[in-house]
Formats: structure tokens, sequence, C-alpha cells
């Protein structure tokens, strides 16, 4: 089976692997630790408590295989970052699950040694924020190490000195790939080592490796990944493990249209992984041409949840025609542990060079500003579908229809 085959008969029986009992918006520690207690029972997993947070919630490691190459790749350390580590209970479900790709999987557990971290930040994770308990980013405590999840990051990666690392993210779905009106679904990165963005040899093979995520990735999606920007972060674990001599690539799960819930996001990681894993046994890539690295597009903010276009501001007896941007802002209810949505106003005027997830030409309306009473009231998005709107308060402005 060529690997093309292989990987489109892998994404036509994913659902054979999705975890159905942890969702891909949110997982709380107790529902890991679940699944982990119930992995136990299957003999190719070993599960190690490897220290706590601090809420002393436990942090564990899964390790399988037996190949002289260790992987590590660790999830959500950003509390409210929840798809990737969904997506390697995916992955965990097909080593352990008999079917059609066992002599792949059997390929790749014997040539590489996995080292999974899921949930490293469970104290952000329980209240769906992107600290830790005392409000720390664990993504920007790699040099001072002040957090006990940041310590136990840094400390496992040393002792298992793994040739590659993957960071695992999740980013807004605000961002483009490219100058288009295409959300990014998957970005992806080589951290760089200093801050003139120097290429070493650990480095490159991050590089080659992300060509063959996106080659894959294409396959399903494509004009739909893009290059997250690599600035040099000093503080970022990213960065300083590729410093160290790993070779790092982090994967930022992004947005797709009509998958708010990011399932086929979460999808489209565990394909990624798997190619990445098959790669990495068979080198093949090295074939790629590391400097086609930056062709992939740039990760640019260009997108809205809603973009209402051409309305008219009514504004002191004087006319002007704007653009409205709105984002929707989302919260955890912790005690239903279900999102609500609040839609704000993020910027008016010229929005000509961006793109809206819901767009609207509204040039037969106007906005007037009405006042403090006004932005309290909440947008909602449905009265704006068919034509419906009539008269709407967003955020402190009325939209009304020309009569």
């Amino acid at each position: 089976m060529s690997s093309n085959s292989f990987i489109h008969s892998l994404f036509n029986e994913y659902k054979n692997y999705k975890d159905e009992y942890l969702a891909s918006d949110f997982n709380n520690h107790s529902t890991i630790v679940k699944r982990l207690t119930e992995l136990k029972a299957n003999s190719i997993f070993k599960i190690e408590k490897i220290g706590y947070s601090v809420e002393h919630r436990e942090i564990y490691s899964v390790v399988f295989g037996t190949g002289k190459t260790n992987i590590l790749a660790w999830s959500q350390m950003h509390g409210d970052e929840p798809t990737a580590t969904s997506a390697l209970f995916d992955l965990l479900n097909f080593f352990s699950t008999d079917g059609q790709f066992n002599s792949v999987k059997e390929n790749l557990l014997k040539n590489i040694t996995f080292h999974f971290i899921p949930m490293l930040n469970p104290d952000g994770a329980e209240k769906f924020r992107r600290e830790n308990a005392f409000n720390i980013d664990l993504n920007r405590d790699a040099l001072k190490k002040q957090s006990y999840e940041s310590n136990l990051l840094w400390l496992y990666a040393e002792k298992i000195k793994p040739e590659f690392g993957f960071n695992l993210h999740d980013q807004n779905s605000y961002y483009t790939a490219g100058k288009i009106n295409t959300p990014t679904a998957i970005s992806l990165l080589a951290p760089p080592v200093n801050h003139v963005k120097s290429i070493n040899y650990t480095r490159e093979k991050s590089m080659q490796l992300i060509l063959k995520i996106n080659e894959t990735l294409s396959l399903f999606i494509p004009n739909c990944i893009a290059r997250y920007k690599d600035d040099f972060e000093p503080r970022a674990f990213g960065d300083n493990l590729m410093k160290s001599g790993i070779s790092i690539v982090l994967i930022e799960s992004g947005f797709c249209r009509n998958d708010v819930k990011k399932e086929f996001v979460r999808k489209l990681n565990f394909i990624a992984l798997i190619s990445a894993f098959g790669s990495i046994v068979s080198k093949d890539y090295e074939k790629f041409e590391h400097t086609n690295y930056f062709d992939i597009p740039e990760n640019e903010e260009l997108l809205f949840d809603l973009l209402l276009r051409n309305l008219t501001l009514n504004y002191n007896g004087r006319k002007f025609k704007i653009d409205i941007g709105i984002k929707r802002e989302k919260s955890l209810d912790l005690n239903s542990q279900s999102f609500t949505y609040t839609g704000k106003i993020s910027e008016l005027g010229d929005l000509s060079i961006f793109y809206g997830i819901e767009e609207y030409d509204f040039s037969d309306f106007e906005v007037r500003p009405l006042g403090k009473l006004a932005a309290e009231e909440k947008a909602d998005f449905n009265i704006l579908k068919d034509g419906r709107i009539h008269k709407k308060i967003i955020n402190g402005f009325i939209i009304d229809e020309f009569k």
C-alpha cells in the first residue's frame, strides 16, 4: 500500500479509533485519569505518575513501543487548549486496536519508543484557562521553571533525550492561511533557537518533518495550513528544547468552518502525527529541501466571527461608510460544564482587508451609537441570517434598516 493510500484509508477509518469518551473542546482532569486507568489494562502501555500540579493533581506519562528513537509529545500545557489531548487518546486507541493497519503499527512500535504527556496543566484545564493555578503561563516558564509542571516537563525531556518533540496547542479561530479568506485549520512551527532565527541541523530536521506533515494534510485541507509566526521567544519551551538538541514540531489546532467543537481538527491532529511518526521511521522527511518550509503561508490574523460590511454610520448629522467586525468571547460555566458565547464589536471602520467566518453586506442599513445601556446587550448572530434583522443593539450601537 502506498503512503497516500494508507493515509486515505486511515482517514476513512478514523472513526474506529476516536475515543468517544473524550470531547474535543473540554475535558477535565478526572476524565483523563479515568481513561488512563482503563488503559492500564492493556499491557502495551506503561502509565506512570510523573509528578503533580500546583493544586496537587496528578500528571502522567504514557510510554509504549520498544524502538531506539525516543519521541516526546505533550498536550494542554495551556489549560484551555484541549484538542490535541483528545487526539493523543485517539492515537492510544490506534496503537492498542487490532485491524487492517497492524503491520504499520508493529513497524512504528518496533522502531520508536513513544512518550506522551497528556494534560500537562490539569489545574488550568479544570478552570478552562490558559495559565496554571497561580496564573503562570507554562510556555513562558522554560527558563526559570518556577512551576511544578514546567520543571516536570523539562526534567522528563532531559531524562529521555528524545530525537523529536511534539508541542501540541490550540490557536483561536481568527487566523487565515496567508492573506486569503481561508481559516487556518492547522499551523506548524519549527521554533527558532535565537533572535536571528538560525537554522542548525536540529531545526532543519523539524522543518523537513513539517514539510512532510504539510504534504499529508494538504491531501485533505489544501490552502488551510499555515506557518506559525517564528519570532524567538527566549522563555518558551519549544525554543529552549530546540536549543538543547531536540527537534521540536509545534502543532496548533486551528479552525475549520462548521467545526465549532473542533472534531475535524482533532482528526487532522491524529493524521498529522501518524504521518510524522511514519516519516521518522522511514526518514523520508530527509527528501524535503528545508528552505521550502518558508513557502508555507504564514498565519495571518484576518478573521472575525461576524463581519458586517458597508453600513452607514449616522453620527452628529454626518454619514460615514463603515464595516463592523464582531468576535465572540467563549466562557465555560464550571457547574454545567457548557460554553456560552458573547458577541462584542472588536473593530469598526475600513475592514476591507479582513474576512468574516460569517459575512453580510449591509449596504441598506445604518448604525447609530446608543449609549451605555446598549453596551450591556448581547449580540444574537441568528437574527442576522436570512435578512431577518430590522433593529438590533450590538455593543453600544443600534443597527437599523433604512426605511
